[in-house]
């Protein structure tokens, strides 16, 4: 399979893993795929599946390509886990059909990064990617939206910025908005996201917060 993906684009990052312990390290030490080639069938141990659906709790945006000798055991069972499945092939992998699902993945990575929150800035017009947004946050009139690293300030309502963003966001309490896909865990009254802040929930909307997260997660196909 190495050597299919570096006759394809030699300019291919591939990393291989023969264990799924120091692939899910890497993952949630930040390492971020877009997408992940396995096998479906693991010989007794866990199954390929089981594996997927553990990738899309800690990266929901990896895309996974499944790979099979055994087209007619699984073919029922792979939509009944929760993974942002992309692609299965068969064994021996035709080149043509996985330059075709690797074009699919990056089509779809370049269409999620294209998206962005357009806010005007001091008689200007500033883009802020939709994948770049942690939360966003209202004080005082002013519309903070925090990124990794960097805050843009706009004067407009929450109510309005709600209405330009994706349904990956949520409003969590009366002053912030959550990129659910920047979030690590739920915490009594908060949330922390995946750069180590801590976002405040209010105790009305957070039954409704995890509630809406949760079909984040089974619904995330971006």
């Amino acid at each position: 399979m190495e050597q299919q993906l570096q006759m394809i684009n030699p300019a291919y990052n591939v990393f291989l893993f023969s264990d799924l312990a120091p692939f899910f390290m890497s993952v949630e030490g930040g390492k971020r795929y877009d997408a992940v080639l396995m096998d479906i069938d693991w010989h007794d141990r866990v199954a390929g599946m089981d594996a997927a659906a553990e990738v899309y709790k800690l990266s929901p945006g990896t895309r996974i390509i499944y790979i099979t000798g055994h087209i007619e055991r699984f073919s029922q069972q792979i939509f009944l886990h929760h993974a942002n499945l992309s692609g299965y092939l068969t064994k021996p992998v035709d080149n043509g059909l996985l330059q075709a699902n690797l074009q699919k993945v990056a089509d779809t990575k370049h269409l999620r990064e294209e998206a962005a929150l357009v806010l005007k800035q001091k008689g200007a017009v500033v883009s802020v990617p939709f994948k770049d947004i942690y939360f966003i946050e209202s004080r005082n009139h002013v519309i903070l939206v925090h990124t990794d690293g960097d805050v843009v300030k706009t004067y407009d309502r929450l109510d309005n910025i709600l209405q330009s963003l994706t349904e990956g966001f949520y409003q969590c309490h009366k002053s912030y908005i959550i990129n659910m896909g920047k979030v690590r865990r739920f915490q009594s009254d908060d949330v922390i996201l995946k750069n180590g802040t801590n976002v405040p929930v209010s105790r009305a909307r957070y039954a409704l917060t995890k509630e809406a997260y949760l079909k984040y997660l089974t619904k995330f196909n971006r």
